[in-house]
């Protein structure tokens, strides 16, 4: 797996997270994050960015025993690239 390291890495980063979860079995928060990054109109990245880290912390907290190591880490990889990206902001 290739870890984010930019900003822009978010977007690829989610989408490979989404794939991931649906093969996993973890269809429920593949739709939750799909719907987010395609259907939602946001009015800025900035915005984009604060749902995705509620939304991965959440399953973090609340469906991390269901869920492979790897995604876990995916999951934390993702949170510290958006956390980056507002320290710098």
């Amino acid at each position: 797996m290739t870890l984010p390291r930019r900003v822009e890495d978010v977007y690829p980063a989610v989408e490979k997270l989404i794939d991931d979860l649906k093969s996993s079995g973890h269809v429920r928060l593949a739709t939750i994050l799909d719907h987010r990054m395609h259907k939602v109109a946001w009015t800025s990245g900035s915005e984009l960015f604060e749902e995705l880290q509620r939304l991965l912390s959440q399953a973090l907290e609340s469906e991390a025993q269901d869920l492979p190591e790897v995604t876990k880490d995916q999951m934390r990889q993702i949170i510290k690239l958006i956390n980056s990206y507002f320290t710098q902001a």
